[in-house]
């Protein structure tokens, strides 16, 4: 979904983006002149671990300088860089939106954990127990 809309009335827009990016399974964020953007993936990427940020960069263009910050997240890709609005159209699923999906399957994965039963003084006979590797 592509969101162009009026700043609403009840909510900013920082808000709302955020409200929208805890809906989405994926964000595809255009840096491009980047203006309010920044501050929008300040308010999505640290405190959606499970929401993949596939950003976009007019390939004649350099990164704003802070998001260099963003690139600590593993939920955040790197930029697809595109040449114009037809060629980025045309490969669209495959460079932008398919990554992006493969990312959010992957962060859907959970974790193995290591499940054993050992006896020792701590454990109880029947009883489970699992290890979580930090």
């Amino acid at each position: 979904m592509l969101f162009d809309f009026e700043k609403p009335s009840s909510r900013d827009i920082t808000e709302t983006v955020s409200t929208l990016a805890h809906m989405a399974k994926f964000v595809i964020a255009d840096i491009t002149d980047a203006k309010s953007i920044p501050q929008e993936l300040m308010a999505i990427v640290p405190s959606l671990p499970s929401v993949p940020v596939q950003p976009l960069l007019l390939a004649s263009q350099w990164e704003y300088g802070m998001f260099e910050h963003f690139r600590r997240y593993p939920w955040v890709l790197e930029p697809y860089l595109y040449e114009d609005q037809d060629r980025l159209l045309a490969v669209l699923n495959e460079k932008v939106i398919g990554p992006a999906e493969a990312k959010a399957k992957e962060l859907r994965i959970p974790a193995k954990a290591n499940t054993h039963s050992e006896g020792n003084a701590n454990s109880i006979p029947g009883r489970r127990r699992t290890v979580f590797g930090a």
